[in-house]
């Protein structure tokens, strides 16, 4: 049972850094708070049983710099969308080719 929930514990804990890290936004929070509550029961089921706890320990901090990763991007970073003026204008320019050409399209019925 301890050897199941770590190993489900770790899975989260390393999706989340990984989310964290990633540019999907509060998305790793999910998978974080998973980590911690697999981990605490791995760590209720360890410690009736006098267990080593080395594994769990590493899934909570893992966790933990997952979480402040995570938390720290949701305050300090932003996500700012620039207007690309050059594309806009391709855009635009290719558009009007495209009403040209299907102007140009001679249909005889």
């Amino acid at each position: 049972m301890k050897l199941a929930l770590s190993i489900i514990a770790l899975i989260l804990a390393l999706l989340g850094i990984t989310l964290s890290i990633l540019p999907f936004g509060n998305l790793a929070f999910a998978p974080i708070i998973g980590a911690f509550v697999f981990g605490l029961l791995a760590f209720r089921a360890s410690r009736g049983d006098n267990q080593k706890t080395g594994l769990i320990k590493f899934i909570f901090l893992i966790t933990i710099i997952a979480l402040g990763i995570t938390i720290y991007r949701a305050i300090f970073d932003e996500n700012i969308i620039e207007e690309d003026i050059e594309s806009i204008q391709n855009e635009e320019e290719s558009l009007e080719d495209a009403k040209k050409e299907l102007e140009d399209i001679d249909i005889d019925e």
